[in-house]
């Protein structure tokens, strides 16, 4: 075992990728989940008044904190026996997650755990404003996706007895390593609901469905947005922290195997998704714009939210690691910096026509 924080319970994820429910939330969760999403979106509201920033925001921001950690409790069924799950990849094992097929009810508890962890972090965090408001916006999307409001009802919430056995759902701390993984738990559910989200919106492209589309589209952007917020939430910490604290828990000896982000099963799908897109939506900005300006504007927004989310990491890893090298890269390799901006510019370069402003930037032997 080489878990950052092993005092978290693991995190199970659905084997199908999939985080938004089938089936109707018992009435108590249900009634938590309509009430958190309208506490946080409140919250959303007041991060951006248009008058600034005031008391308002930080009593909505404490609302919502007690909200969704009250809905997190209501949802909460009895741990899974994770012992006997094997980690697909040494990200998970690192950051205390599993994969397995689970039911709406797991998924529900699993995901509002998750999503309290990171909202009560968030309350403490040294987060821009805006980045603030769009975690919490994607947290209203994730929780959408769990009311499922036209399936059946699902088997109905603990009571008594059954509550006090499944157990109140566990509280972490707020220092930077468990800020890391708590927050990576949620930047993964978001990750694997925008990939969701674009590979409807390819289906229905597909199928010339095109309100689908672009609703599909604009649930993207809101979830894109929100993972790069959620990454640099994760980074809310000094440099000299990050090289003293959490990068040594990244590799040898505490870690056996060098970790890289490219292996992200969660991000990968979302990268597979995107690359998708791109080949079944390949009309030029113009073209698409002339036949339909909505769906053309939505595009365009979630190629750049994307680009943007890129761009991020490259200000992060400068910020955090400064000239040197990732963990996974050889002695006379780039710097992190610079292989991060070579594939920056290639994200560009394959989004070029397909934005209304698009980068002309074109790599050298590429």
């Amino acid at each position: 075992m080489f878990a950052a924080c092993p005092d978290i319970p693991i995190v199970v994820l659905p084997a199908n990728n999939l985080v938004r429910a089938a089936a109707r939330p018992a009435e108590r969760v249900e009634t938590a989940l309509t009430a958190a999403i309208e506490q946080l979106t409140h919250l959303h509201a007041a991060l951006l008044d248009p008058q600034g920033a005031s008391p308002a925001a930080t009593a909505a921001m404490d609302a919502a904190v007690e909200g969704v950690g009250r809905l997190a409790a209501e949802a909460r069924v009895a741990p899974m026996d994770a012992a006997a799950l094997t980690p697909i990849v040494p990200n998970h094992e690192y950051f205390g997650v599993r994969t397995a097929p689970i039911d709406d009810a797991r998924l529900v508890s699993e995901v509002t755990t998750i999503v309290a962890r990171a909202l009560t972090d968030l309350r403490v965090a040294r987060l821009d404003l805006n980045d603030q408001a769009a975690v919490v916006l994607s947290m209203v999307r994730i929780l959408r996706g769990l009311l499922a409001a036209d399936g059946s009802p699902a088997a109905p919430s603990p009571t008594g007895e059954d509550a006090a056995e499944v157990g109140a759902p566990y509280s972490v701390g707020s220092d930077e390593l468990t800020r890391w993984v708590i927050t990576h738990h949620f930047y993964f559910v978001l990750n694997l609901a925008a990939a969701d989200a674009v590979s409807r919106a390819i289906t229905a492209l597909k199928a010339l469905d095109r309100d689908t589309a672009l609703a599909a589209v604009e649930e993207a952007i809101v979830l894109v947005r929100g993972f790069t917020a959620a990454m640099l939430h994760s980074g809310d910490m000094s440099a000299a922290c990050y090289g003293a604290v959490v990068r040594p828990t990244m590799a040898a000896p505490a870690c056996p195997v060098a970790l890289t982000g490219r292996t992200q099963p969660e991000h990968k799908a979302f990268r597979k998704a995107m690359r998708n897109l791109i080949k079944v939506s390949a009309e030029p900005f113009a073209k698409l714009a002339a036949a339909d300006p909505e769906l053309a504007a939505a595009r365009d927004a979630l190629l750049e939210a994307d680009l943007q989310d890129i761009e991020k990491h490259v200000i992060i890893t400068a910020k955090l690691v400064g000239d040197d090298r990732s963990i996974v890269q050889g002695e006379d390799s780039e710097s992190a910096i610079a292989v991060l901006r070579t594939m920056r510019h290639a994200r560009a370069e394959s989004y070029r026509d397909l934005m209304r402003f698009g980068d002309t930037v074109t790599l050298i032997g590429g």
